[in-house]
């Protein structure tokens, strides 16, 4: 290797004139090299010019790129006032996002940003601060969630005093919390004794404004899932009919197919297997695959899959992260606002499926209770922790929805009983089908046009 040194210094010195600079790197720090006369100098140059690739990432809005750039310079060993400078000017802009997502009302977002900058080595006195508010607010947001209204107030007090001037979303969220609860505890009392007297016709609207208020909430997830167990919904199987509306708004003539998913004792689900899926108003008159109780045109925005992704299609006024827009690429966490206040969040939550899912988050419903949609690539993964579509604490083996063509099969690591036929590890399942494990039981429906109404 040694007697080689001068041309792998050539090489480097080659490919950082035409701005190979990942390439001069790696040429300069194989074994042996830097002991060789000229080496280190030439690495300096390298991270000299990765410091200045980055300031150009940034002044084109690009700051993974900035950042990216800068680890690599600094990872050289460079400390130079150029360095110094593109570090700081990186921070600022971080921070400066972190303030503005919080002002947004977003605390989970900026949570991730200031995660990012941990990883990256900055520990400012700013940046703990907006640490601290970013984690008791998604704090205080969490313990809403599961129906623990009292911890959740506190929470956000905490929050709030760690400012002299807090956003005012935050200001507002103790006074929120406390009201949310009072509303959430009288409906709670209703739901027990709806459950306890098994009228589960009241149980089941009673559920959906209890997981309005607390959509973690197990107990009335739970209840909900023993009144869907006991009440079958009526699914409408009327044939396609093609509006002239739909027509104009560029719809296809039939639609794709779509399943309801039901998992005891955790939820529903809508599962739509079209590559475009459409949202819009739930009304007698109009198709949509995802239709809502919303005030919300009738078609008011489509989402569609293709190589690159899922590109959204505003048919009306539509805004993401609070930005309006036509058509864009959507990406992982972005909140989708159709209307003035109906708002989805978009999520890829499963890293080897492809398959994408819409939280309802503003508390709007669809026509049957719901609590999310999936928009199926290839699978839809039953599992424990959070990088799974359907979140199942009690499941020690993830279940994996497959597509088959236009139907739906399931794989599991263990013995199954589908529509009462003993299966090992995978089977098809039909229009309609229950499926039971040792752990888990679900049911599958295929739909009609229209959801049927609750």
């Amino acid at each position: 290797m040694l007697g080689f040194a001068w041309l792998t210094l050539r090489q480097a010195q080659e490919a950082l004139k035409n701005g190979r600079l990942e390439e001069a790197q790696r040429l300069l720090q194989e074994p042996g090299m830097l002991a060789q006369k000229g080496a280190g100098d030439l690495l300096q140059e390298v991270a000299r010019a990765f410091v200045g690739r980055g300031e150009r990432h940034l002044a084109h809005e690009d700051p993974a790129g900035a950042w990216n750039d800068l680890l690599l310079a600094e990872q050289v060993g460079v400390a130079d006032t150029d360095s110094a400078r593109l570090r700081q000017a990186l921070i600022r802009q971080g921070l400066g996002d972190a303030r503005a997502l919080l002002e947004a009302g977003e605390p989970g977002r900026a949570a991730d940003g200031l995660a990012q900058l941990a990883n990256r080595g900055v520990q400012q006195a700013e940046f703990q601060l907006l640490q601290e508010v970013a984690k008791g607010w998604t704090a205080a947001q969490e313990l809403a969630g599961r129906g623990e209204f009292a911890q959740a107030v506190q929470a956000a007090e905490r929050a709030v005093r760690l400012l002299p001037e807090p956003p005012a979303a935050l200001r507002r969220l103790p006074r929120d919390l406390e009201e949310r609860g009072k509303t959430f505890s009288g409906l709670l009392v209703e739901l027990h004794e709806a459950a306890d007297h098994k009228r589960w016709r009241d149980v089941l609207p009673l559920a959906e404004r209890v997981l309005a208020l607390a959509p973690q909430h197990l107990e009335a997830r739970k209840v909900r899932g023993r009144a869907w167990k006991s009440i079958e919904p009526a699914t409408l199987t009327a044939p396609p009919r093609v509006e002239q509306s739909a027509v104009l708004e560029g719809l296809p003539a039939e639609p794709a197919r779509r399943y309801m998913l039901w998992v005891d004792g955790v939820g529903g689900y809508l599962i739509c297997l079209g590559n475009r899926v459409t949202l819009g108003q739930a009304t007698p008159e109009t198709y949509v695959d995802v239709p809502l109780f919303a005030d919300v045109s009738r078609v008011h925005a489509a989402v569609s899959r293709d190589s690159e992704g899922y590109l959204l299609e505003a048919l009306r006024p539509t805004q993401v992260n609070g930005r309006p827009v036509d058509r864009v690429l959507l990406q992982p966490g972005d909140r989708v606002t159709m209307g003035s206040c109906c708002q989805f969040q978009f999520g890829q939550p499963v890293p080897v499926s492809t398959t994408a899912q819409l939280d309802l988050v503003s508390g709007h419903r669809l026509s049957l209770t719901i609590d999310k949609v999936f928009l199926m690539a290839d699978t839809v993964v039953l599992g424990r922790g959070p990088q799974a579509h359907v979140i199942m604490p009690g499941l020690n083996r993830p279940v994996v929805l497959f597509r088959q063509k236009d139907g739906l099969g399931v794989r599991y690591g263990g013995d199954l009983l589908v529509d009462g036929v003993p299966c090992r590890d995978r089977a098809m399942l039909g229009p309609a089908s229950k499926v039971v494990g040792d752990e888990f039981a679900f049911a599958v429906e295929l739909l009609g046009t229209k959801l049927g109404r609750s």
